[in-house]
């Protein structure tokens, strides 16, 4: 019960309604400049010939770690959609509007603008791990996308999964999603390497793990959340610099 998405589920009342669902009309919130139908990012993705396109979920701001993971997306297919999770989230997630301006400011100045759509996803957060990497290849098949990624831990919140349950799963039903799993390694920090790179590309992890420091993004929450400086090797300054002055964390769980 202490897990943040059952506590949430057991707090809801005692009945729930199944059955189709038709759109009578869309919501609209803050964000709905963000909010693409699977219709609208087809035809985006099909207007660009983009016959490759790479998924990729997040409910946090890109650190560098997140960065080397769209660049090798970017690499292996012709575009790239970048949809945050923009629904419920437990208290001490990003606020949408820190994700989204930090995203904004990183696909402006460091990514191909023409290789990239970002859009954003108004479902509630999980937190289920494995069954929600299933959950949101899914989504993201629907969308148009080819290719998605799923790396350390993906949906996973405190120690509940082990760090890549949820590729052992994407990997179980292989074949049967309709779209192409990218089960990439969590990048890290290797100081000897001087650079982002993952246990596939770095041989200190193991040699000298003393070079090494994963990035992790509780550790980012505390150094954002008590403004102390962030090293330029987890997170570029100017993607620090475009969150201040904007609420960055949920006080409160939100609905």
């Amino acid at each position: 019960p202490s897990h943040p998405g059952v506590a949430h589920f057991m707090s809801m009342r005692d009945w729930f309604l199944g059955g189709r669902v038709e759109l009578s009309q869309r919501m609209s919130f803050e964000f709905s400049e963000y909010d693409l139908t699977p219709e609208e990012t087809r035809a985006h993705f099909a207007n660009n010939n983009w016959g490759t396109v790479v998924g990729f979920q997040t409910r946090n701001v890109p650190h560098r770690a997140h960065e080397y993971l769209l660049r090798l997306g970017l690499e292996l297919t012709d575009g790239l959609f970048v949809q945050p999770l923009v629904g419920r989230k437990k208290r001490g997630d990003y606020t949408p509007e820190a994700i989204l301006k930090s995203y904004q400011t990183l696909l402006d100045n460091f990514l191909p603008r023409d290789r990239v759509l970002l859009g954003v996803l108004p479902t509630a957060m999980r937190y289920a791990g494995p069954r929600e990497a299933v959950f949101h290849a899914i989504i993201r098949r629907n969308y148009g996308c080819t290719h998605f990624i799923v790396g350390r831990d993906h949906a996973g919140v405190v120690n509940y999964y082990g760090k890549y349950e949820a590729q052992e799963l994407t990997h179980k039903l292989k074949g049967d999603l309709g779209i192409q799993i990218l089960r990439l390694p969590g990048p890290y920090y290797c100081a000897m390497c001087d650079g982002i790179v993952t246990e596939r590309t770095c041989p200190h992890l193991v040699d000298k793990p003393e070079v090494t420091r994963e990035i992790q993004g509780t550790e980012m929450r505390r150094i954002l959340s008590n403004g102390d400086e962030c090293p330029a090797e987890f997170m570029r300054p100017i993607l620090v610099k475009s969150i201040q002055g904007v609420k960055i964390f949920i006080d409160e769980d939100s609905d």
